[in-house]
C-alpha cells in the first residue's frame, strides 16, 4: 500500500496518462487523414463517362450521360411502393448515383438510376467532360466552334477546341496578372494619396503646395489607371471572342463561351498515363487554386495558407509564455498536485520535455 502511494505521489502515473493521452490524439488524427485520403483521393481520377438509355417509370425512353458514384442495393418492395415494375422472386435491385452535370440546362446534378430500367450502356470515346467556372461540370460532345458570330470549320473539332482553350488560359491569366498586380499597386497608391490629404487636414495644414503636390501624383495615377482599364477590358473582349458548340446526350445543343471554361478532358479514350497525369493536375488544382461557386467547386489553397500561418503566429507567440510560465511553476511556484498537472499541460504546450519531480 506504502509503495502504490508512494508511486502515485511520485508522479510517474500523470506521465502514463499524458503519453496515453497523446498517443491517442496522434493516432485519432492519424486515421482521420488516411479516411480523408481514400475517400477524398479518388475524387479526382477521370472516371468513366457513360450514356445510358433509361426507361422511366411512364415508360418513356431517355438518354443520359454522366459518371456513376455511387452503387447500393434497395429492397424490392421500396421500388413497388415507388409505382415501378419489379420481376417476381427479385428482393433487391441495385440502383445507382449517376452525376449528369449539366446543371444548367437540367437543373440538377446528380439522379439515381435501377440496373433494370437501363435498356443499354456504353463508354462512347467522344464523351468530353468539361470543367467550367459556374455550373460545375458539363458532359458532352464537342459538335462545332464559334469565333465571334462566325462558324468556324474544322477537321478536328477537338484539337481545335483545345487550342482555343490554351488561349483564353492565357488570356485569363494576364487578366489575374492586371487586376491583382500593376491595377491593385496603382489602387494602393491611390489610397496612400488619400489618407496622406486626409492627414493634412486633420493636422490643419494650409499650404496649398502641399496638396498641390498630392493632387499632380493622383493625376498622373488616374492617367495610368485609365490606361489599365483599356487595356483590361481589350483583354476582356478578347476572352469572350470564342465559343464551344456541345451537344449533350439528349441531343440539345448548348453553346459555351471559352472564357468560362477552364478545363476539358475525354476520359474515355484517355490511356493509362493520359490519366495518371491528369489524376495529378487536378489534385495540384485543388490544392494550389481560390475556390468558387460558394466554396463548392474550385481549390482549397487559401485555407491551406490561412492554417500554416495561424500555427506560425500561435508557435511564436506561444512558445515564449509557455517556457516563461512553465519557469515559474517549477521554480517558485508551490509544487502541488494541480500545480505539476497545470505545468505538464503548459510545458507540452510549448514544446518542452515534460520532467515530474
Amino acid at each position: 500500500m506504502n509503495s502504490l502511494q508512494t508511486w502515485i505521489k511520485s508522479g510517474v502515473p500523470w506521465v502514463w496518462l499524458n503519453a496515453a493521452a497523446v498517443t491517442a490524439s496522434v493516432t485519432l488524427v492519424a486515421g482521420l487523414l488516411l479516411l480523408i485520403a481514400a475517400r477524398g483521393m479518388g475524387h479526382f481520377w477521370p472516371a468513366a463517362v457513360h450514356e445510358i438509355v433509361y426507361q422511366e417509370v411512364d415508360g418513356s425512353r431517355v438518354t443520359l450521360a454522366g459518371q456513376i458514384t455511387t452503387r447500393e442495393d434497395v429492397k424490392a418492395s421500396r421500388l413497388t411502393e415507388a409505382g415501378r415494375t419489379v420481376a417476381e422472386g427479385v428482393e433487391t435491385v441495385e440502383r445507382m448515383l449517376l452525376k449528369t452535370g449539366n446543371r444548367d440546362v437540367s437543373g440538377t446534378d446528380f439522379r439515381w438510376i435501377y440496373e433494370p430500367s437501363i435498356l443499354q450502356i456504353t463508354q462512347p470515346l467522344s464523351m468530353a467532360a468539361l470543367e467550367r467556372q459556374e455550373w460545375g461540370v458539363f458532359f458532352g460532345r464537342v459538335v462545332g466552334l464559334k469565333q465571334g458570330e462566325d462558324l468556324l470549320e474544322s477537321r478536328d473539332a477537338w484539337s481545335d477546341f483545345q487550342a482555343l482553350l490554351e488561349r483564353a488560359a492565357g488570356l485569363r491569366g494576364q487578366i489575374r496578372e492586371l487586376e491583382k498586380g500593376a491595377i491593385g499597386r496603382v489602387n494602393y497608391r491611390l489610397e496612400r494619396l488619400r489618407l496622406a490629404a486626409r492627414q493634412l487636414e486633420l493636422d490643419g495644414v494650409t499650404d496649398p503646395a502641399q496638396f498641390e503636390s498630392i493632387e499632380r501624383q493622383r493625376a498622373e495615377l488616374q492617367a495610368e489607371y485609365a490606361g489599365l482599364e483599356e487595356e483590361l477590358v481589350s483583354l476582356n473582349q478578347a476572352i469572350r471572342r470564342d465559343a464551344v458548340i456541345m451537344q449533350t446526350a439528349a441531343g440539345q445543343e448548348v453553346e459555351l463561351p471559352l472564357h468560362t471554361i477552364i478545363d476539358a478532358w475525354m476520359p474515355n479514350a484517355m490511356g493509362g498515363l493520359q490519366r495518371i497525369g491528369h489524376y495529378f493536375h487536378q489534385v495540384w488544382s485543388f490544392l494550389s487554386e481560390d475556390p468558387r461557386e460558394a466554396n463548392t467547386e474550385g481549390g482549397i489553397f487559401p485555407a491551406i495558407f490561412g492554417t500554416i500561418l495561424m500555427v506560425l503566429l500561435m508557435t511564436v507567440v506561444v512558445a515564449p509564455f509557455g517556457v516563461v510560465a512553465g519557469v515559474y511553476l517549477k521554480e517558485y511556484a508551490r509544487q502541488g498536485l494541480l500545480t505539476r498537472i497545470i505545468r505538464i499541460a503548459v510545458n507540452n504546450l510549448a514544446g518542452v520535455p515534460s520532467i515530474v519531480y
